[in-house]
């Protein structure tokens, strides 16, 4: 018993032995970026006489590093205050981290804390999507984890561009600016932003920040290309109309084609798409020298020429006796006629003028003939031809043509013009003895019916129907606007239609409910939502509101029915230049707004996609997800913030529209 109790008192002696010094240390801050100085404040009481090294211990991520080491000698009941700093670099790395304190074998430790490299920042472009030849202004803020704002280095790099931008950082703030080339192909550009700063040479702390730019294309010149400088009447020349963007490529868009002959007449006028190819067939009659094309698109012009050659060309005709050779060419016609009656043949000496005809009656002792008849270049044959006469021969008709021809119905002519002069005089003669006395009786039928009419009622002015279908055409004196387009592309739609109406009524009132109008094509139903319709500029959130729903809808449909929709829905922004008109919205688009919409419903498959002009625009009410499908960037729509807010914005809107009505 009494060996158990002095082991017990010598455990106790040996421990105030072992925990004799006490360290407290301070505690440091959560985070801390590379470059800052950590201050270390520390105090060390002993209880007894001491003697030793005093350590310092900084460890991150599994890797320590002493950084303060002293001799310290401390007397029992002594205490020491020391202070030191660590300037944060590389070599101790980065990450989660402590501090050790050991003074002779008694440790202290610090809690936690961070050390980053990191930059975070915030940038502030106005507009992501651009023309060629713009500027672009790039403002923004850089702030380190340990939230101070960054001294340092500001490097902006546009890829696929040789264009690289430096500037200072100043109190976290920076702000540089470039111009996009004229000749910079329309696609999207990843512009990189980077804030870095330094300690001497060395890099300590960065961050960075990359967004996409898209430029837009835009129309620098339109031509024409013809497919033969030189033409023979009867042949046929093809016509391609083409808009070249700011890079030379061939770019969509509605073209105006004008056809004009040698002698400036207007002989065709139609719209065509860019690239489109049109073959056009001249008559052999057509005008000889020089055709030109002119071609007009989105205010720009150009004109070409192709040469008509001469056409000396005959037809020959054969009814019963009679030949009649006319002159189909574009100039006059001088040749040798043969004529063959069986095997004897005659000839003439042909001048006619262009679109001239002379007859010719053929000859011979009665009987069935094989008749040929060639210039040298056109020839016509028949046979079994029954000739009268006493010998073979061809005599022209003079100052006979088509009286010779039919005499009857020239004899029908001259009997109706008779009865009708008839007619006439005897109305002229009656109007002549009468005229007086009816003009009297007429003027008292006048007073009569005036005396008797009835006060006018007011008529309401009848409520003007709202515009609820678009039509696409040429528009030259309409309003360009930016507006919002939605393309809802249905597999097989004119069958759906026929089996599925009711939800292809429930698309069309969907749209027109929320202000816009329906342009209906065999494939497409598109939605036009135009600042002359909405009455506002910003129409980006209600096509996506309607777009949803009208999602929803064939959702619906296909969970409900046997008959499935295979549908894909695309939203877009561009320009379109329109005007109202007999209760239709009338536009044309310019560039490929259209086409796009209509290619970007295509690649969506029972889903709904915004293109990057629409997302540009919405993209801080709208988060989505970036996809590129056969060369387009889409994007699909993750979430929408403020869904309260722009639900009570459509409210109003509705509301507002019935007011209106």
């Amino acid at each position: 018993m009494v060996k158990k109790v002095f082991a017990m008192v010598f455990l106790i002696v040996f421990s105030m032995n072992i925990v004799s010094s006490e360290i407290m240390l301070s505690q440091p801050e959560n985070i801390y970026n590379l470059g800052d100085i950590l201050k270390i404040n520390l105090t060390i009481k002993e209880s007894q006489d001491k003697s030793g090294f005093f350590e310092l211990y900084l460890t991150c991520e599994n890797k320590t590093t002493d950084f303060y080491k002293q001799p310290l000698h401390l007397k029992a009941g002594e205490s020491r205050e020391i202070e030191t700093s660590l300037l944060l670099t590389k070599e101790f790395g980065i990450g989660k981290c402590k501090i050790k304190a050991d003074f002779s074998g008694e440790t202290a430790t610090s809690q936690k804390f961070r050390i980053s490299d990191k930059i975070d920042i915030v940038l502030n472009i106005e507009n992501l999507t651009i023309l060629p030849g713009k500027e672009v202004l790039i403002k923004g803020n850089a702030r380190k984890e340990n939230g101070e704002n960054v001294e340092g280095f500001l490097e902006i790099n546009l890829e696929n561009k040789n264009i690289s931008i430096n500037r200072d950082v100043v109190n976290g703030s920076f702000s540089a600016s470039f111009l996009f080339p004229e000749d910079a192909p329309s696609q999207n550009y990843i512009l990189s932003v980077k804030v870095y700063d330094k300690l001497g040479e060395e890099v300590m702390n960065s961050g960075e920040e990359r967004v996409s730019i898209f430029v837009e294309r835009i129309a620098k010149k339109v031509d024409i290309a013809i497919s033969n400088q030189n033409l023979i009447p009867g042949e046929s020349v093809v016509l391609q109309p083409l808009i070249y963007d700011q890079a030379g490529q061939v770019m969509e868009g509605d073209v105006v084609v004008e056809l004009y002959d040698s002698k400036d007449r207007l002989f065709l006028k139609e719209i065509l798409d860019s690239g489109e190819e049109k073959n056009i067939s001249l008559e052999t009659n057509a005008t000889p020298g020089y055709w030109k094309v002119k071609v007009s698109a989105l205010g720009l012009e150009s004109e070409r020429a192709f040469y008509v050659e001469e056409l000396q060309k005959a037809k020959f005709e054969i009814k019963g006796e009679i030949l009649t050779i006319t002159n189909i060419g574009n100039t006059p016609y001088k040749n040798t006629i043969k004529i063959f009656i069986n095997d004897q043949m005659e000839t003439k000496n042909i001048n006619l003028d262009i679109g001239e005809s002379k007859d010719f009656k053929l000859t011979a002792p009665e009987g069935k003939y094989k008749i040929a008849v060639t210039d040298g270049v056109e020839k016509i044959e028949s046979e079994g031809i029954v000739l009268t006469g006493g010998a073979v021969g061809v005599n022209e008709l003079r100052n006979a043509g088509v009286f010779t021809k039919y005499p009857v119905v020239w004899l029908f002519l001259i009997v109706v013009l008779g009865m009708f002069l008839f007619v006439i005089s005897k109305r002229v003669v009656k109007k002549k003895f009468y005229g007086v006395a009816v003009e009297g009786e007429e003027k008292k039928k006048e007073e009569k019916k005036i005396k008797i009419s009835q006060p006018q009622k007011l008529v309401e002015k009848a409520p003007v129907k709202p515009i609820e279908k678009g039509e696409h055409t040429l528009v030259l004196d309409g309003i360009k606007e930016r507006s919002s387009l939605i393309a809802v592309k249905i597999e097989d739609l004119e069958n759906i239609r026929k089996k599925c109406g009711e939800t292809i009524s429930k698309i069309f009132r969907t749209i027109i409910e929320n202000k816009g109008v329906v342009y209906e094509t065999p494939k497409y139903l598109i939605g036009i939502f135009s600042p002359q319709i909405t009455k506002t500029f910003r129409n980006e959130m209600s096509a996506i509101i309607t777009a949803r729903k009208i999602e929803k809808i064939l959702e619906e449909h296909n969970q409900k029915f046997k008959i499935k929709i295979n549908y894909g829905i695309s939203l877009n922004s561009g320009e379109l230049i329109s005007k109202k008109e007999d209760g239709v919205l009338k536009f044309t688009a310019i560039g490929n707004t259209l086409n796009l919409t209509r290619k970007i419903s295509e690649l969506a498959k029972n889903e709904l996609l915004l293109s990057h002009n629409l997302y540009a625009k919405v993209m801080g009410e709208v988060k989505a997800n970036k996809e590129v499908r056969e060369g387009v960037e889409v994007y699909m729509i993750s979430s929408v913030s403020n869904r309260e807010k722009y639900a009570k914005f459509i409210q109003e809107f509705l509301e507002k529209q019935k007011t209106e009505k």
